[in-house]
């Protein structure tokens, strides 16, 4: 072997590690530093509320857009949900967009202007169907990465993910109470949702609609994501660091298969083993990347 001179051996080694650090603050900009708020539901507590505009900016300063397409009906709703946040000293707009008008750089320009985006209730597919690849979700993630929060509830909790359940089953008819007495998969249907929650899947509405069947169907299907279900009342708060916390009055359920050995079922009739499930009340913490679960007190 041909002998290197120490000047060109430290010469490169100077230079890859110029170069780990240059692919370091690369990848750093990527890493989202806004946080997210994910309701389940049903009436949302004043302290998720409180946690909203805390993270927009706190009171006076707080800016929040309330985006209410998910539902052809949402004027009580909307309503409610912005005298809430301006009792709480926020503003709050309602900005209520078609998909043309989402497309429109003058409405990616008005939602620059927000701290805060929080999402209603409804349908999630009407969600994703509006503002999927437009300018307006454009300006959106980037505010959150900027350091922006987004949240939602219900329908908008579930739109969070990339994955997204749509409330529709591919392979069982009938009666929704007939699905729920299985687990199988391809028994649920998912589309493409925002993505501000990657590597999770999203159920609302959990224990009081009895879905755990729906979101362990869902997980079997994509065991490489975290099943998250979020009872009514309660949210789930990412953070910027990564980790997740528990808000409100009930449980979120979260339902690890990423080390699980599943069983083909072509019965229909799904198995699986080595499935790991928190059971996290308010004031719980969660560590995805390392699986640890924080209980309250612990």
């Amino acid at each position: 072997m041909r002998n290197i001179p120490i000047r060109r051996l430290l010469w490169l080694g100077f230079w890859l590690m110029c170069s780990c650090v240059a692919q370091a603050e690369e990848d750093a900009k990527f890493e989202p530093r806004g946080s997210l708020i994910i309701v389940g539901g049903g009436d949302t507590p004043q302290l998720v509320q409180e946690r909203l505009v805390a993270l927009a900016g706190g009171p006076g300063k707080a800016r929040i857009a309330v985006l209410p397409m998910a539902s052809t009906k949402y004027d009580e709703e909307a309503r409610e949900i912005i005298d809430e946040l301006k009792q709480l000293k926020a503003e709050a707009v309602l900005v209520n967009l078609s998909r043309d008008e989402a497309k429109q750089e003058a409405t990616a320009k008005r939602l620059e202007e927000f701290t805060g985006y929080w999402f209603l209730g409804g349908d999630q597919t009407r969600l994703a169907a509006t503002l999927l690849a437009t300018r307006a979700l454009e300006t959106i993630e980037r505010r959150f990465e900027e350091g922006a929060v987004v949240g939602g509830t219900s329908a908008g909790a579930a739109v969070m993910s990339n994955a997204m359940l749509t409330g529709r089953g591919r392979r069982l008819k009938g009666p929704e109470a007939a699905e729920l007495r299985k687990i199988a998969r391809g028994m649920t249907d998912v589309s493409l949702g925002f993505g501000f929650f990657p590597g999770a899947i999203v159920d609302q509405h959990f224990m009081q609609r009895a879905r755990y069947n729906r979101l362990l169907s869902a997980v079997l299907d994509h065991p490489q994501l975290l099943g998250v279900g979020i009872d009514e009342e309660t949210a789930l708060l990412v953070r910027p660091d990564g980790v997740w916390e528990v808000l409100g009055k009930h449980y979120v359920k979260i339902f690890d298969a990423r080390r699980a050995r599943i069983m083909e079922d072509d019965d229909m009739l799904a198995g699986a083993t080595d499935i790991r499930m928190h059971i996290l009340p308010a004031g719980s913490l969660y560590h995805p990347k390392r699986r640890h679960a924080l209980l309250p007190g612990g």
